[in-house]
């Protein structure tokens, strides 16, 4: 059994119920490459106050320096009955230095130290979703250069509402993105902040160089109150709520796909690698991959409400519920890198079918909002306008056939200002064409897009 840190005071053993109950080393063993960063830093900082000398600090780096060593190659192997990861290091420096190892706690807490770790993790695993964003919205935009010249119909309400190119719906995802890269972001600079010093809660005794520490981990703040580091965890809400909000935009983007994928429409066809089949039907291809990335907001957002819920009503400075804060960070950074990683591999084997898309077209009241707009610039007024152009769809569905095929003098019973021109409208490129805004279905604007968003994509590297 490990001697407690904090031992000191007590007379009776820890119930061995509690004692499991207690430990966090299941979860905070990902924080030991950050703890021994944060290790190095501090010996270097006790030496140059003069608590330890120049062998002592010798001595300590070199142990600090043989477990990271082994950490990075996987070799380490801590006590499984360790209270949690501190412990766990401090056992092993002691094993190597002998109660030189005892030194190393001056001038911290278990406080500050587990809050800067977690603000090492939270930095670095920001990063790398960050990157991870930043391949998948380059796969995103490739596509829409490869789908532009696809026109097929847009939808509200899961109706057909207007032609719309397909590059243009990939690039929207690329928005989306772009909005989740910004609050990984933030994520990242609110975690850049050395809060070593603080101690407990009061800060220490020892003149620690704080400046020296925050280089020695590459930060670039200082906390200005000890008191608030203690018991702050905003920095991991930043964290579970950035990632809600990008399962949020990866759900709606698997669900279009799943949608595009049906076989009424088959306009999506994913590939076979994130495919499952049925074990009863052999003919099912199961878009599960999709599936599974359309429910995983329920993690991120079940991670989410339960910290916020366990901060709810606590009071300032450190208290030990937040220990929970590590299952819940650690379950939604993993999951949302895996998540993200596949989706990188998905959009790039998409395939879209261009025929098919041409058969949905074939639904000439996509063109209704062209028909209404024509006649407004004959002069006709808006709600004039659109209530013709309603009745013409309504004739046209109730007949059968196509707009296109109407003649034009019946057309005109609906509408007196229409002439031939009308029958132009009929195609999904001058359909697009027609548009003139800025971010609009536009050929031009579209292809310009695709170029702004690739050089765009190249500055953010």
């Amino acid at each position: 059994m490990q001697k407690k840190l904090w031992g000191g005071r007590f007379k009776k053993k820890i119930d061995p119920r509690f004692e499991k109950f207690s430990a966090s080393l299941q979860w905070d063993r990902r924080l030991l490459p950050y703890d021994l960063q944060i290790d190095a830093a501090h010996i270097k900082a006790l030496k140059k106050c003069g608590v330890l000398t120049s062998s002592e600090s010798r001595k300590l780096l070199a142990a600090v320096a043989a477990l990271q060593k082994a950490g990075a190659r996987g070799s380490l192997k801590l006590d499984p009955a360790a209270e949690d990861i501190h412990s766990a290091i401090h056992a092993e420096i002691l094993k190597k230095v002998g109660t030189l190892a005892d030194k190393l706690h001056t001038a911290r807490s278990r406080n500050d130290l587990v809050s800067q770790s977690s603000r090492l993790y939270c930095k670095e695993h920001a990063e790398t979703i960050y990157r991870l964003l930043l391949n998948l919205q380059e796969a995103i935009v490739l596509k829409a250069e490869e789908t532009q010249d696809i026109f097929l119909p847009g939808m509200t309400h899961l109706q057909n509402a207007q032609v719309i190119s397909q590059g243009h719906i990939f690039l929207a995802y690329a928005e989306m993105l772009e909005r989740s890269k910004a609050r990984f972001i933030l994520t990242k600079e609110v975690s850049d902040v050395c809060v070593l010093g603080s101690g407990a809660l009061a800060g220490v005794t020892f003149a620690l160089d704080q400046k020296l520490m925050a280089r020695e981990l590459g930060l670039s703040g200082i906390t200005s109150n000890s008191y608030d580091v203690s018991g702050d965890r905003d920095f991991i809400l930043n964290f579970l709520s950035a990632c809600t909000v990008l399962g949020t935009h990866l759900s709606r983007i698997a669900e279009d796909l799943m949608i595009a994928q049906v076989r009424g429409a088959a306009l999506i066809e994913m590939d076979e690698a994130f495919c499952t089949g049925s074990s009863m039907m052999p003919q099912k291809k199961n878009a599960d991959f999709a599936e599974l990335a359309r429910s995983s907001v329920g993690v991120f957002a079940g991670n989410l409400t339960g910290f916020l819920m366990t901060l709810k009503g606590l009071p300032t400075s450190y208290n030990r519920d937040l220990q929970w804060d590590k299952g819940y960070l650690f379950d939604s950074v993993e999951v949302c890198e895996e998540l993200v990683g596949i989706f990188i591999a998905l959009i790039r084997t998409l395939r879209v079918n261009r025929q098919r898309a041409k058969e949905l077209l074939k639904d000439e009241t996509l063109y209704a909002t062209d028909l209404a707009d024509s006649l407004v610039q004959k002069g006709v007024p808006f709600r004039t306008a659109h209530e013709q152009a309603g009745r013409i769809v309504s004739f046209a569905e109730s007949a059968g056939k196509p707009i296109s095929k109407i003649g034009l003098d019946l057309l005109r019973s609906f509408a007196p200002k229409l002439d031939s021109s009308v029958y132009d409208l009929f195609s999904p490129e001058h359909s697009a064409r027609l548009k003139k805004t800025i971010g609009s279905t536009h050929p031009s604007r579209v292809r310009s897009e695709i170029e702004s968003w690739k050089k765009k994509l190249r500055r953010d590297r």
